[in-house]
């Protein structure tokens, strides 16, 4: 009886760890969507600045 025990109590483990695994793993992959969507807002903003100040340049020429 003590084995069956054991056992159920090793499978749950193991499945707790490899839920927590799994859980860290989208996480991580959530936060790399996130730092990848704002990378591309900042390109997006440093292009417009860039054609802001050009076009301001060439006012003044």
């Amino acid at each position: 009886m003590e084995s069956y025990e054991f056992i159920v109590s090793l499978a749950v483990t193991v499945m707790a760890i490899a839920a927590l695994f799994w859980r860290f793993e989208t996480r991580i992959s959530g936060v790399e969507a996130r730092i990848f969507d704002l990378s591309d807002r900042v390109s997006r903003i440093e292009g417009l600045l860039k054609g802001y100040f050009l076009l301001a340049s060439k006012k003044e020429d």
